[in-house]
């Protein structure tokens, strides 16, 4: 992975990078504040290498003529010694900055210690964060974000993102807008979009609304996936899939609950944290249904109506806990 991203390095020194690698390079900066300081002193020594000019020696023609008729093979020697010395010292330079870009640079305990924000939305809350940078960024139920205290004097805007979020970004070319979950990390300069990535739920998604992002998974070697307006990427069990849906990115922001063929326990953690109920339920029996449906601001009774008239499962309520049973028990062909 280290070459792969010394390739990048490469590629934007050199202006020679694609969209593939400037997506990869920034999400890598955005990461971690030591990566920028590598970036910065690969920066430097591979100025520094650019500066160092070779030029010949002054030799008289006349003395070069006599070392011509005298000493031919003497003279080719020190020229090509010549030569080799300023390859030499370039490659060195170039070395130095694969070294540099390779190794654990020592970072100072001020530098190691990141100062956060945290913002988060209890269960039964949507929450607006107005970003810095003028971004907005909605917290749907049990979802919490963090992002630097220096947000806005970064050069990547980084945001670390555990639940689901409805993101309206302020268009800033220069600095990317960066959301890293556990499974995916989605880059982006100016637009609107969605992630769902909950920590107790196997898939994770993004859904586009205007513009376009690139999406990373946290796999060995993955390339970017780039989304446009309606394209929806869902990522599960090391696999990727893209669609086109009609759902609205930020439907959940009207009241919407949106469920395409979702497991039932997605569906059942889902109801708990809009609802901010507790869910009992055998997790193991229902793990292979799955549900289609749309409730537009439908109160929690209508949603376990439904529940009971399309698959059977029986609800009983007491307080703020509902106990769910009953219902026949999916077989596993139908995942």
């Amino acid at each position: 992975m280290e070459d792969i991203l010394w390739n990048f390095i490469i590629k934007r020194l050199t202006d020679s990078e694609t969209d593939e690698s400037k997506l990869r390079l920034d999400s890598w900066l955005a990461e971690d504040a030591s990566h920028i300081k590598k970036y910065e002193e690969a920066k430097v020594i591979w100025n520094l290498t650019g500066q160092l000019k070779a030029s010949a020696p002054k030799i008289q023609f006349n003395e070069l003529l006599a070392q011509q008729q005298h000493a031919p093979d003497k003279k080719v020697v020190r020229l090509s010694a010549f030569w080799k010395y300023s390859i030499a010292a370039s490659l060195i330079l170039l070395i130095l900055v694969a070294a540099l870009f390779r190794s654990n640079i020592t970072i100072t305990e001020q530098e190691q210690v990141q100062a956060w924000v945290v913002k988060k939305a209890d269960h039964g809350q949507i929450t607006l964060v107005n970003m810095p940078d003028s971004s907005k960024i909605w917290l749907n139920s049990g979802t919490h974000i963090r992002f630097a205290k220096q947000f806005n004097k970064a050069k990547t805007r980084l945001i670390i993102l555990t639940g689901e979020a409805y993101f309206d970004v302020h268009h800033d070319p220069s600095h990317p807008f960066v959301v890293k979950s556990t499974q995916l990390t989605t880059t982006v300069y100016g637009t609107s979009f969605n992630v769902r990535a909950y920590s107790n739920e196997e898939e994770s998604s993004v859904i586009v609304n205007s513009g376009k992002v690139g999406v990373i998974p946290m796999l060995k070697n993955a390339g970017a996936t780039m989304l446009l307006p309606q394209d929806r990427l869902v990522y599960a069990k090391g696999k990727l899939l893209k669609s086109i849906t009609d759902a609205a990115a930020n439907g959940w922001l009207k009241g919407d609950i949106v469920f395409d063929q979702t497991p039932l326990p997605e569906v059942f953690s889902t109801i708990s944290r809009k609802f901010n109920v507790t869910i009992k339920a055998d997790a193991s029996y229902y793990r292979y249904c799955k549900l289609t449906a749309k409730f537009s601001n439908k109160p929690l009774s209508a949603i376990l109506k439904a529940l009971k008239m399309s698959m059977n499962i029986r609800s009983i309520q007491k307080g703020t806990t509902i106990y769910l049973e009953g219902g026949t028990a999916c077989s596993s062909h139908t995942k």
